[in-house]
C-alpha cells in the first residue's frame, strides 16, 4: 500500500502546481473589436422663456423676441422691463409697482407696439404706457393715461389707432365727476379721445 500511495502523492503534487495546459478549442472568433458609431452630436438646450414674456417684433427686419418684467422695487417704486438677449434696452417704469405687458399691432406702424399696464400707488387705477422702439430706444407714443377699475379695463383695449384718422389714436380713460345720484357723491366716467403720435 506504501507504494501505491507515494505515486499518488506525487501525481497530486505535480499536478496542483503546474499551470493549465492550453486549450486548442475556439470558442470565442479571435476578433473581438466592435466598431460604435460616433454619437457626439451638438445638444442645443434652449433658454426657458420667462414666465408672463410676451414675443412680438418690436424691431422691424429682425426676428421677435421676448419681453418680461424682470424685477419690481417696492421701495423705489419702480418696475424694470427686458428683453431677450439684450436685443433692446430694458425700459424703466417709474412710480410702478408692478407691471403687465402685452403687445399690440397696428398696420399703421412698421413693428409691435409695448403695451405697459403699470400698477400705480392707487389700487383703484391701472396706469397705461405705450412704447415704440425706435432707434434702439423706447420712445412713448402718447403720454401715460388711467383707466379706474370701476370702469372695468380689463373688458376694452384702452388704445387703438383712430379708424377715421392714422395720424391719430384713440384711447379710452377715466374721469372723476360729481354724481348725486349715487351713494358717494361722485363717480368714475369712462370717457375716450383722439390724441396726436407723438413718436411714429
Amino acid at each position: 500500500m506504501k507504494f501505491i500511495l507515494v505515486p499518488i502523492l506525487v501525481f497530486l503534487l505535480l499536478n496542483c502546481g503546474t499551470p493549465p495546459q492550453k486549450s486548442t478549442t475556439v470558442i470565442i472568433n479571435s476578433d473581438t473589436t466592435t466598431v460604435v458609431p460616433n454619437t457626439n452630436k451638438e445638444i442645443i438646450i434652449e433658454p426657458a422663456i420667462p414666465e408672463d414674456a410676451v414675443t412680438a417684433n418690436y424691431m422691424a427686419g429682425i426676428p421677435a423676441f421676448y419681453g418680461y418684467v424682470n424685477n419690481v422695487n417696492t421701495v423705489d417704486a419702480s418696475t424694470l422691463i427686458k428683453f431677450e438677449n439684450d436685443y433692446a434696452p430694458s425700459l424703466e417704469i417709474e412710480e410702478s409697482y408692478g407691471a403687465e405687458i402685452m403687445s399690440l399691432r397696428f398696420p399703421e406702424f412698421d413693428s409691435d407696439l409695448l403695451l405697459v399696464t403699470s400698477v400705480i400707488k392707487d389700487p383703484n387705477f391701472n396706469k397705461y404706457y405705450l412704447y415704440l422702439l425706435k432707434n434702439n430706444e423706447w420712445v412713448q407714443v402718447v403720454n401715460g393715461w388711467a383707466i379706474h377699475k370701476e370702469n372695468k379695463p380689463d373688458t376694452l383695449q384702452p388704445i387703438s389707432v383712430d379708424p377715421t384718422n392714422p395720424s391719430r389714436m384713440h384711447r379710452y380713460y377715466s374721469v372723476f365727476d360729481l354724481d348725486k345720484e349715487s351713494e358717494l357723491g361722485y363717480t368714475w366716467r369712462l370717457l375716450s379721445e383722439r390724441i396726436s403720435i407723438q413718436n411714429r
